[in-house]
Parts: C-alpha cells; sequence; structure tokens
C-alpha cells in the first residue's frame, strides 16, 4: 500500500477515488468494515468512531484497514450511504401524494434509527449508489405531480431538504436528552412536561404560548410526529397547487 503524503490534498468524494488495485489481508472487506463502523456509530455516536476502534471491533490490526478505506472521513461518508440504503421505495401503484410522503416518512425513520447520520448531512456530495438511488426514486414520484420538468427536481429536493433539516434538529434534541437521562437527569417527556408546566404558571406577557401549554397538545413525540406530518402535507399541497396552475415561479 501506498504511504499517504501528509498534507495531500483528499478527494472529494470517497466515490471519485479509483479502488484498490491490490487485496488487503484475507478476512476483511470494505463492507464489512463499514458494517461495523455503523454498528459503532449507532451505539456509540460519532466521536466514538476512529480506524483503531473498527479495527479492534474485527479484531484487526488497524492499518490493515486503509488497504479498503483511506482516511477516517472517507469511511463516515461510506457509512452515511450504506444507511440511506435502509430507505424504502414506496409501492408504485399509490398516488404520487402518498409515495412522497412514504418516502419522506422512511427518510425520517432511518434518521432516528441512526441519529448520528443527520450530523453528516452537507459534509459528504452524497453521491453513492444509495444515496442517488433515493433521489432517483423522488425524482420519479415528484415527476408524477404534474410540475413541468425543470421544476420537478427543485420539488425533489424541498422534500428531501425538509426531512433532513427536520430530522437534524429532530435528532439532535434526542441525543442530548439521552445523554442527560443517562447522566442521572430527567427523560426528555418529563422535560417537556416540566417546560409546559413553567409556561403555563409564568411567562404572563406571552399569553397565546401559555394558553397553547394549558390544552391537551400530546407528548413530546406526539408534537415532532404531528408537527413533521403537517410541515409535509403543506409542501406537497403547495406542489399540487402549483402543479395545477398555469403560473411558473420566477
Amino acid at each position: 500500500m501506498a504511504e499517504r503524503k501528509r498534507g495531500a490534498a483528499q478527494p472529494a468524494s470517497v466515490w471519485l477515488t479509483p479502488p484498490a488495485r491490490q487485496p488487503g489481508p484475507p478476512g476483511l472487506s470494505r463492507d464489512r468494515i463499514v458494517r461495523t463502523a455503523v454498528e459503532l456509530l449507532d451505539a456509540e455516536g460519532l466521536q466514538a468512531l476512529s480506524m483503531r476502534r473498527v479495527a479492534a471491533q474485527l479484531d484487526a490490526g488497524h492499518m490493515s484497514l486503509y488497504w479498503h478505506v483511506n482516511t477516517k472521513g472517507a469511511l463516515l461518508e461510506l457509512a452515511l450511504d450504506e444507511v440511506f440504503g435502509e430507505v424504502v421505495a414506496p409501492a408504485d401503484d399509490l398516488p404520487w401524494d402518498e409515495r412522497l410522503c412514504a418516502l419522506a416518512g422512511s427518510l425520517r425513520a432511518m434518521f432516528a434509527r441512526h441519529r448520528w447520520a443527520a450530523r453528516l448531512i452537507g459534509e459528504y456530495l452524497n453521491i453513492g449508489p444509495n444515496a442517488l438511488r433515493m433521489t432517483d426514486t423522488a425524482l420519479r414520484v415528484a415527476s408524477g405531480s404534474g410540475l413541468s420538468p425543470d421544476q420537478t427536481d427543485s420539488a425533489a429536493a424541498l422534500v428531501l431538504e425538509y426531512v433532513c433539516g427536520f430530522a437534524t434538529a429532530e435528532t439532535r434534541m434526542l441525543e442530548n436528552a439521552a445523554t442527560a437521562e443517562r447522566d442521572g437527569g430527567q427523560s426528555a417527556e418529563e422535560g417537556f412536561a416540566n417546560v409546559s408546566d413553567a409556561v403555563r404558571s409564568g411567562f404572563t406577557e406571552f399569553a397565546t404560548l401559555r394558553e397553547l401549554a394549558s390544552r391537551d397538545i400530546g407528548t413530546a413525540t406526539e408534537i415532532r410526529d404531528r408537527n413533521f406530518t403537517f410541515g409535509l402535507r403543506c409542501i406537497i399541497a403547495g406542489l399540487g397547487t402549483l402543479a395545477d396552475s398555469d403560473e411558473t415561479p420566477a
């Protein structure tokens, strides 16, 4: 294996790097390394990931990983595309709006299972096969909306970016709540209930917010689910209205 030069520019994406021409040590493969990295990320988060930790999980020397993955960043990019493979394409016999809702829901569920993944959005080009397959599915579904061809890509991007943005905030909050609970603090639902009690009993200048807190609006989980669904339906309703009109956005 050629020695990597210190300070050498790294490729823009692992998917743009030619594969190694020589096989590495027996017993290892890139797929096995990536699956192990995903397991470690799920169990301990981004801060715990290192090439040494992955090698230890595989009972291998850490330098042997570099035959298959050049850098930790490349491994994270591969791990991100690995979990994108869990996003399920919706059934073809559904209406386009239901298909778009199903795709968005599957993407959000993936981020919930792999809370570290949302933090990597924007770090990489996301041009791995699974990410491209998901994007292709979104484009195909959006094309059934009646939008013009030059609007379809924007519609697909809007839905995917909405889910990624929502998941980024949601998973970070859940991670922080899980950390607080492990450290002996209150659970996420207990924290939400305490905040609601504080708003109801104080903050007299925020009358509308106090009135909201006094109603039975559900648990924190129920509110997040409701907000996600409402926002998604607003987006899809807007796309449908645009498709039915003769107006073309600037």
